[in-house]
C-alpha cells in the first residue's frame, strides 16, 4: 500500500519509540514528543507498540492507495475522510483512494496518525525515528521531514479482514488531560543543592511562559529567573525532561531530540507523565511547577501504567 503526502502540514515526520540505549554512542534518544498519544494511536489502529506512525503539526493531507485502518490521537485532534469529519481516538476504516486530513484545533500541537501494517522504512541505530539535526531516519533515511508528494510504503497485513477488527474507541473522559492549569511535577536531582531555598521558592511560586524558542530538542521558558551557585561544571548525560538553568536564569526543559550531553546545572527533572503534557503546550501558554519526591513520582507512573493496561484490556 502507498500513502501519498498531498500536503505535508507545518512539520510532519515519522516517529517510533526512538533510539533507546543509544545515547552512549552519541545518538539522540528521539521518539514521539507525546508518548501517551503515540501509544494510543498504535493501539487503536491495532498496531504493535513500536510501529512507526506520523507526528503531525499543522494540517496534513494523505491519499491511500488501498483500504486500511487508521487512528488519530493528540491534543484537540481533528480527522476528516474525504472532507467528512470522523471520530478521533477510535479505530477508523478508510477505503481505496480516500483522502485523509489530520490536524489540531490548537496550532502547534502534535497529533499522531497510526496506519495499520508493516512500515517499509529503513532503520538507523535501531529506529526509524526522524531526527533532522542528526540526518537520521525518515523515508529517505537522511532525517528529512515529510514533503509534499512523498510516498510512504506500508505492507498490509494480508490475513486480516479489516472489517472484522474490533472497533476500539477511547472515551473522552479517559483521555489524557493536556491542560496547563495543573502544576508540572518536578523530581529533584542532586544538583538542586546548588540552588538556594529562595531560588527554589521563586521557581515554584512563579508562572512561566512557553517561549517561541521551542522545538524537539527543548522548550525554553520565560519568567522569573533562578540562579545556581555552580559556576562551572563538566558536561554530563541529560535525561528526558531535565530542567537546565543557563546563566540567564531562564529554564530550558530538555525534550526528545536533546543532545546527549549538557553543561548547565539542573533543578530537577519532569515527571515522565508531564513530559507528554509539556510537549503539547504552545508558545504563549503559561505553566507552573511543584516539586515531587521520588517515591511519589514512581507511584504516580506505576498507577498510570496499571490503569492504562487495564483500560487497554477492556477496549481490546
Amino acid at each position: 500500500m502507498q500513502v501519498e503526502v498531498i500536503s505535508k502540514g507545518l512539520f510532519s515526520l515519522i516517529v517510533d519509540e526512538g533510539r533507546k540505549g543509544k545515547q552512549r554512542q552519541g545518538f539522540s534518544q528521539s521518539g514521539p514528543m507525546d508518548t501517551i498519544a503515540f501509544h494510543w494511536a498504535n493501539f487503536l489502529a491495532h498496531n504493535e507498540d513500536n510501529t512507526p506512525c506520523l507526528e503531525i503539526m499543522g494540517n496534513m493531507s494523505l491519499r491511500f492507495s488501498e483500504a486500511c485502518v487508521i487512528a488519530a490521537t493528540g491534543r484537540q485532534v481533528k480527522l476528516k475522510v474525504n472532507g467528512s469529519a470522523q471520530p478521533v481516538y477510535r479505530t477508523t476504516f478508510v477505503e481505496k483512494n480516500d483522502i485523509v486530513d489530520v490536524s489540531s484545533e490548537c496550532l502547534g500541537c502534535k497529533v499522531y496518525l497510526s496506519i495499520l501494517g508493516q512500515w517499509q522504512v529503513s532503520k538507523s541505530a535501531g529506529s526509524a525515528c526522524t531526527v533532522v539535526r542528526e540526518s537520521l531516519g525518515g523515508i529517505h533515511g537522511n532525517g528529512q521531514v515529510l514533503q509534499d508528494s512523498d510516498v510512504i510504503e506500508i505492507v498490509s497485513i494480508a490475513e486480516l479482514n479489516f472489517k472484522n477488527l474490533n472497533l476500539r474507541e477511547l472515551p473522552v473522559e479517559k483521555r489524557f488531560n493536556y491542560q496547563a492549569n495543573t502544576p508540572f511535577k518536578v523530581i529533584k536531582g542532586y544538583q538542586e543543592a546548588f540552588f538556594s531555598d529562595v531560588c527554589k521558592r521563586i521557581f515554584t511560586n512563579s508562572i512561566y511562559t512557553v517561549s517561541p524558542s521551542i522545538d524537539r530538542m527543548g522548550y525554553r521558558l520565560t519568567g522569573e529567573g533562578v540562579a545556581s551557585s555552580l559556576s562551572t561544571m563538566r558536561s554530563e548525560a541529560i535525561h528526558i525532561g531535565a530542567i537546565q538553568v543557563p546563566p540567564d536564569g531562564q529554564p530550558i526543559i530538555m525534550m526528545r531530540d536533546r543532545q546527549t550531553l549538557g553543561g548547565y546545572p539542573k533543578l530537577g527533572c519532569l515527571n515522565p507523565l508531564d513530559v507528554s503534557r509539556l510537549a503539547q503546550q504552545v508558545p504563549g501558554e503559561q505553566i507552573s511547577f511543584v516539586f515531587q519526591d521520588n517515591e511519589e513520582a514512581r507511584a504516580s507512573v506505576l498507577l498510570f501504567q496499571r490503569q492504562l493496561h487495564q483500560l487497554k484490556r477492556e477496549l481490546a
